[in-house]
Formats: C-alpha cells, structure tokens, sequence
C-alpha cells in the first residue's frame, strides 16, 4: 500500500513537471561579448555568451549612437557604431519578461579592430598585424598565449596597452611581452594600469618583433603555469602614433598625457545619455580618458599650475624624477578639521603615495600617513591645525620611483561630517507573491549623526515602498531594508532610485539629499537602479 502511494505522487510529480507551467523561470545572462571592440563608423559581427532562455532578447543600450540587432541564431548579434560616435565604452544589458542580465561593457574603437586567429601561441604563429589597430583576443584556457608580429622602424615608439580587468573585468592578471624573432625578451610588463600591463618601447633599428599575452589568475592560487578561461578576453591597442594614457581638466580645459603626441588640446564629448563619464580624446590618436565630474565649487589645480590656497582643492601631479617630494601650502584656522588624500593605485597608476602634513611656522608634524587601508597603497589623513597659518601638505614617493604613470590626485577640504548610501547590485527582481528587500549600505564618516530618511523614489507603477530611517546608533546605522511590493496588475521593467533625506533634530526633513549609488566601475557610479517585475504564473490544473 504505501509503495502503491508513493509511485502514484511520483507519476503525478513526473506529469506536472512535464505539463504545467514552472513557477520558477530560467534567469537569463550576459557574460560578455565578443569580440569585446567594435570600431566606430563599421557594423561589426558580435557573439554574445551566456545563458538565453528565449531567443531574441530585448536588448538595452546606453549610447544611441550605437545600434544593436540580434540574429536568428542565439548568441549572434550585429553592432552598428555611427561614424560621429565618440570612443569609450556602450554599456549593453539583456532583457526578457522574466529577468534582466547585468551590463556588459563593448569598447569603441577610432581604428579597426583585429579578431586573433588561432593558434598562434608559437613564435611561429604569430598573427601578423599593421599598425595602429586594437586586437581583441581570448586567452581561452591554461597555458593559452597569444602572439602578435608588427614591423618597426628605427625611432619609432611602440604602444601596447591591454585592457582586461579594468574596464571588461576579465578576472586576470596580464602579463605583456616584446620579444625579437628569436624569443628573446626585449620589454615585460604587468599590473601597470592596475592589472592590466603596458608596454612602450623606442626602436634602435628597423626590426620585427613579437607581441606576446599571458595572464594569471586575479586572485592568485595554487595553479602553476599560465591560466586561461571563457572569461579572460582582453582587447591591445597597438600603436607607433599618437597615444592617450589619461588626462587632468579643471573646469575650463583638458590636458592629455600619453606617448607620441603633439601639443594637441583633447576633446572632451559629453554624450549626456551614456551611463559613463564624459571622454577625453585627440583626433587620430588611440586611447581615451574617463573625466570623472566634480563638484564645481572644488578649486581644480593642473599639472604643473600655481595652487593658491583655496579649499576644497583637487590638484592633479606627476613624479618624473627619483626622490621627488611635492608641496601644497594653505592658510589653515586653529582648531579646524582638514583631510588631505591621495588617488593614484585605487585608479590604475603607480604612485605609492606618503603624505606628512605640517604647520609651517613651527615645523611641527600633524599627521603622516602612507596607506589609508591594508593592501591599499594611497595616502589619506585627517588632521586639526593647532594656530592660524600656513600648513604644508607634502606628497612623496614611499619607493623613490618615478615616470609617466606616477599620477595622483590630491584632493585637500575642510573635514565635515557627511553620509554615503551604496548597493551592491543595480538590477533586481520582484514578484507579486513575494517582496524584494533591498540591503542599502550606509556609511557615516567624519562623525555624522543625524538621522537619514531612506526611500526609493520614481518607482514603476504598481509598486509600493515605504521609507525607512537609519538611526546614528543600533542595527540601522550602517544598514537599512527597504521593502518593494508589487501590486497584482504589475508587469514589466522601470527604473528606480533611492535617495536619503538628512533630518535635523526634531526629526523634520532637511533640503539635504544623498542619492545612493552602485559602482559600476570605480570612476562610473550609477544612481539609477533596474527593476523587473515578471508576469504572474498560471495557476497549475489540479489532478
């Protein structure tokens, strides 16, 4: 008898499996594209990998200038890039009824872009390739190496810049390789933009040399010898011309710094519906620079420029010589707060940065400080001026090293208390049988207490939020839920924000807002959330 039971509810588990519809639905995901580069002004072929349940997806693009189509066959896309499109980066996301991806990263190039062709991990393999041009490639699994050859002539300068984990996260470590026909190796570098190698070298003679890829994982494990993955693509501009490495701007100009250029002015394109920050570019020339907005009351200081003191500063700098120490000078009020703090190895570049701050008038040290967090390497400190008078803010080099990528910025302001609000993803989904909770970070610095009113703001229709308060002590301080209910009749995608309002002491709000933010990228903050509300189930026959 109770064998008898237990094959009837197998046979009816076994049918409703196969007949009625599943209350749980296959999530779709985009990895990656490939190739990761598409040259502006072309329709490029591109494969996108992952997991799509139904073939089309809509598909979501933030650059008009880009156009995307998808194909018949799963995975295969045509990319469509206007000639007037500035170089960068088209965040692409997927999307169906059920679910949304996250957003992947597609580069655009000023130059062709050159697929690899395998095998071409020997010497002899190598893929010939003319200059300049961007290679898009896939170290695709352990020990995989990729070889590319170019012709130099003598004084030319070669760049070979990767980009991997920076701004596709591939999650490896490059490593690049100048090497003669031979095999022998004339440049190596790694982790010179973060993780990402770069190499640049001047030619004695006309020769043919061998580029050469090989990467280790991000995180370092007990593997030995070269690793390789699906994920680990990467793109190289190649280049003996003109290169753009980074640029600094102040409100009125941009300055770019690279190889092989002229005294040509970078143009700045603001593509105001792009989730990324405007772009630095000179004509002709490879390369581009993100130029992260900053609030218009900072007093920005170029390379180079005369600091006058005034606060808040961001003054930008470079070391090209062994031992250099550089100083800033501000007249500072006894008893106030000020924080000085340095970016440089958070955003790619290579300066290990010390700061010593001291009151000039005695020579008395304030602070000193060489990493503001373990296994970070940028200098920040807090200090308070002990009499009225200049202080002295000095920023050196913990190694003695020195060269184009020794690049900071120093940023100096009056420390007052103030609140951050993060999350940890930007696309979510709801149900109408089951609330979403959202984990909204709050992070208090410099000794803020007041309480902070959070709500997401600008919902679709037919969901509901209430708002919730983040006291300056107890279980909300650092974190708040905020709970999103859907309404029987909603349906479909929307976007979101959430925003913080700073109560004052009798618990009425103040016309000082916080907006919260998902890090997209470490310079690309986005304050706009996704949200996917799928359509109900049927309800399954009863047997």
């Amino acid at each position: 008898m109770i064998a008898s039971t237990l094959q009837l509810r197998l046979m009816w588990a076994m049918i409703l499996c196969c007949f009625t519809p599943h209350l749980a639905h296959a999530q779709i995901k985009l990895d990656r594209v490939f190739p990761p580069a598409v040259a502006v002004g072309a329709e490029t072929a591109v494969a996108a990998e992952g997991k799509f349940p139904n073939w089309p997806p809509n598909i979501d693009c933030d650059v008009n200038l880009v156009s995307i189509s998808a194909g018949k066959d799963s995975g295969k896309l045509t990319v469509k890039v206007a000639e007037d499109a500035a170089p960068g980066v088209a965040w692409i996301r997927f999307h169906d009824d059920q679910s949304m991806t996250a957003l992947v990263p597609l580069i655009l190039s000023s130059v062709g872009v050159f697929s690899e062709t395998e095998p071409n991990d020997k010497r002899s393999e190598a893929n010939p390739i003319e200059l300049p041009i961007i290679v898009a490639g896939r170290l695709a699994k352990g020990g995989d190496s990729d070889a590319y050859r170019v012709s130099l002539k003598a004084g030319q300068t070669l760049v070979v810049s990767a980009t991997a984990n920076q701004v596709l996260k591939s999650p490896m470590d490059a490593v690049l390789q100048l090497t003669d026909l031979r095999g022998n190796v004339l440049f190596h570098s790694d982790d010179a933009r973060g993780l990402d190698p770069q190499i640049v070298f001047t030619a004695d003679s006309d020769q043919e040399l061998l580029i050469r890829i090989f990467a280790f994982p991000e995180t370092p494990n007990s593997t030995i010898g070269y690793a390789g993955s699906a994920s680990f693509i990467y793109t190289l501009d190649v280049t003996t011309g003109p290169f753009v490495d980074h640029v600094a701007a102040d409100k009125e100009k941009a300055i770019a710094f690279g190889y092989n250029l002229d005294d040509s002015t970078p143009t700045v394109s603001n593509t105001t519906e792009s989730l990324s920050p405007p772009v630095a570019t000179i004509p002709d020339a490879l390369g581009w620079s993100w130029v992260p907005p900053v609030d218009e009351s900072v007093h920005r200081v170029l390379p180079g420029g005369e600091f006058d003191g005034t606060l808040p500063a961001l003054l930008f700098g470079h070391f090209l010589k062994a031992d250099e120490t550089h100083h800033y000078q501000f007249k500072a009020n006894k008893g106030t707060k000020y924080r000085a703090e340095v970016r440089s190895k958070t955003n790619g570049f290579l300066l290990d940065s010390k700061l010593t701050i001291t009151e000039a008038k005695s020579g008395k040290t304030l602070a000193s400080n060489d990493d503001m967090s373990s296994g970070g390497y940028d200098a920040g400190v807090d200090f308070t001026a002990t009499e009225d008078g200049p202080i002295d803010v000095a920023v050196s080099e913990m190694l003695g090293e020195f060269g184009p990528r020794h690049f900071y910025q120093l940023s100096i302001c009056e420390l007052k208390p103030e609140c951050q609000l993060s999350m940890a993803d930007d696309h979510f989904v709801v149900t109408q049988s089951k609330p979403l909770e959202l984990s909204v970070s709050v992070n208090r610095k410099s000794g803020f207490n007041s309480k902070v009113k959070i709500a997401a703001t600008d919902l679709p229709d037919g969901i509901q939020s209430d708002a919730v308060v983040s006291e300056p002590k107890g279980d909300t301080a650092k974190t708040v839920k905020l709970k999103l209910t859907a309404a029987d009749n909603a349906i479909g995608h929307g976007r979101f924000r959430i925003v913080g309002t700073i109560l004052d002491a009798n618990d009425e709000p103040t016309e000082e807002t916080i907006e919260a933010t998902y890090n997209l990228r470490p310079s690309i903050p986005l304050t706009e959330f996704w949200l996917t509300v799928p359509p109900a189930p049927a309800k399954e026959a009863s047997p």
